[in-house]
């Protein structure tokens, strides 16, 4: 691998970029950003995954380019957080979704999963994780961290965080946590426009800077920015963190002693490019302290911020000794990380894949994360004699960090072979209409129990309309979240609800043995639920209901 002192001013510059790019192969942009400009790494999404196989042949043939070109070896980088946010969907053990993890609350099985997960991810060519979200999801209105949170809770959320970012470096890449200062009392998506976070910085080091200074305390090689608005730390003006001095040097670097490597998120994304363009944010995030700047989509964007970058240069707003601060930190992480990368065939990698142990232990967590809501543990179990009538919603990507499913399980299929009476499944729309409601409720008279799914109700208000209309109707009928358990607090008559986060598969086959009373709900509630003691008549928080008297 080259030394610094061996680099051009123009490939220096190349190594803080990295970018993205559409396919499952190189295309002639990414060529000229590897070859011409000496870019450092390659961000991947799901437009560029196929299956483990192409990754692999990918990720190489990106390796091969860039060796030729600098003799730098590349980074490259993925979301693999677990939950709905996964690139490489298909073929490798698949983490929860981490509010499930919240639930689960097993440190020690979430390292053993997170260390298995980057073993495999090693294995493909991917050596950085853009993960695990760090972000405390004090905000139940917050439409991009949601359950790609651990939950609200900051010393949960460090414990948790800590234990998948031990593992995915013991497993052999590099960690990057995620969203500096923290993205979780957010009601806006960074995709779209700036967050603003109002609180000063008292509550910030109490709240959402201890996950992040634990963190950088017990190793942390990469975290990621946030566009985030801190307006009482940037002189009363919301800046977003990626460009904030005071944020990324006075605060990350300086109060809280981490030298490791700053990335940023997208510098596409309209909270820091808007009004200034890409090629200024990445001056000024530079300028910041960041060390690797990300432009993920355009190849026009990419080649703005090589220009912008070079210019500083050129007219003494960015010295070279700036530029030098980051290149060595960047390079010392690589020769620690892929120093002794060597390529292997398929056939070496295939049967590595989906490793039995990971995917045991990633099932165990799964288990444990199922959670109920209720008094009395019948209020959450089914007869296998009664008919029983599964209302599922139709599910697809909440925000611009999801894709849609790859697996379109469902929970009739895992009750079918549990249940001996009647069992009639019916996926309804994300948002049903008053006629669909009536239709569905009308059917649901036929049925002695009723599941009622529900998956992200705060952008479907139509289906926390259906299930207060079954509950209206006196049967029994019990709610299940399949995403962020706050949209259960909607259903305060409920005498029983279950959350489980997420719709996996193995997730849905735990969920139906629990409906079954086969295993115990053993899950904690990661997040605070308003609901309401209806035999009081007074609000209540519930952390965890899994038992009577469980409220808080």
């Amino acid at each position: 691998m080259k030394a610094m002192h061996e680099l051009t001013l123009k490939e220096k510059i190349g190594q803080l970029l990295m970018a993205g790019f559409e396919g499952f192969e190189p295309d002639a942009n990414i060529y000229d950003m590897l070859q011409n400009h000496f870019i450092g790494g390659i961000v991947l999404f799901s437009r560029n995954l196929e299956c483990p196989e192409q990754a692999l042949a990918l990720t190489q043939q990106l390796q091969r380019i860039a060796k030729e070109a600098t003799g730098i070896p590349l980074w490259i980088g993925t979301d693999q957080e677990g939950g709905m946010v996964v690139r490489i969907r298909q073929g490798i053990a698949q983490l929860p979704a981490a509010m499930a993890m919240g639930a689960a609350r097993n440190p020690e099985l979430l390292y053993e999963a997170a260390k298995g997960t980057a073993e495999e991810l090693r294995l493909l060519g991917i050596n950085m994780n853009f993960a695990p979200v760090v972000d405390i999801n004090v905000n139940p209105r917050n439409p991009i961290i949601d359950v790609r949170s651990f939950g609200d809770d900051a010393e949960l959320v460090s414990e948790l965080g800590i234990a998948a970012m031990r593992g995915f470096q013991d497993g052999g890449i590099v960690s990057a946590i995620k969203h500096f200062p923290g993205h979780g009392d957010t009601e806006t998506d960074s995709h779209a426009e700036l967050p603003v976070v109002r609180h000063n910085l008292d509550r910030l080091r109490a709240v959402e800077l201890v996950p992040f200074q634990r963190a950088a305390s017990a190793g942390a090689e990469a975290v990621m920015t946030a566009h985030v608005g801190i307006p009482l730390l940037t002189g009363g003006v919301p800046i977003p963190a990626t460009v904030s001095r005071e944020i990324l040097t006075g605060l990350l670097r300086e109060e809280l002693g981490y030298d490791g490597l700053i990335l940023t998120d997208c510098m596409e994304m309209n909270a820091v490019a808007q009004g200034i363009g890409v090629g200024e944010a990445v001056v000024k995030a530079v300028l910041a302290g960041a060390d690797l700047l990300l432009v993920s989509h355009t190849y026009a964007s990419q080649l703005e911020a090589v220009a912008s970058l070079e210019r500083a240069v050129t007219d003494g707003r960015l010295t070279e000794a700036r530029i030098d601060a980051s290149v060595a930190r960047l390079l010392r992480l690589k020769e620690r990380r892929l120093g002794s990368m060597r390529e292997h065939s398929w056939e070496e990698t295939r049967n590595l894949l989906e490793h039995p142990r990971t995917c045991r232990t990633i099932e165990r967590l799964r288990e444990a994360s199922i959670t109920a809501i209720s008094r009395d543990p019948d209020d959450c179990q089914l007869s296998p004699e009664v008919d029983t009538l599964v209302l599922w919603p139709q599910i697809t990507a909440a925000c611009k960090s999801e894709d849609d499913p790859a697996h379109d399980a469902s929970l009739g299929s895992f009750l079918r072979s549990l249940i001996s009476a009647k069992v009639t499944e019916q996926v309804y729309g994300r948002n049903p209409s008053p006629e669909e409601i009536e239709a569905l409720a009308t059917e649901a008279e036929g049925y002695g129990q009723i599941i009622a799914g529900i998956f992200h109700t705060s952008s479907h208000p139509g289906q926390t309309a259906l299930v207060r209309r079954l509950l209206a109707g006196g049967g029994k009928v019990i709610p299940v979240s399949l995403r962020n358990p706050v949209d259960l607090a909607a259903f305060p008559e409920a005498r029983g609800c279950l959350a489980c986060y997420e719709h996996h598969p193995d997730t849905l086959q735990a969920l139906s043995r629990v409906l079954m009373g086969i295993t115990e709900p053993i899950g904690t509630l990661p997040v605070t639920i308003p609901m309401h003691e209806t035999e009081r008549g007074v609000a209540d928080e519930r952390r965890s209901a899994s038992a009577a008297g469980s409220a808080t």
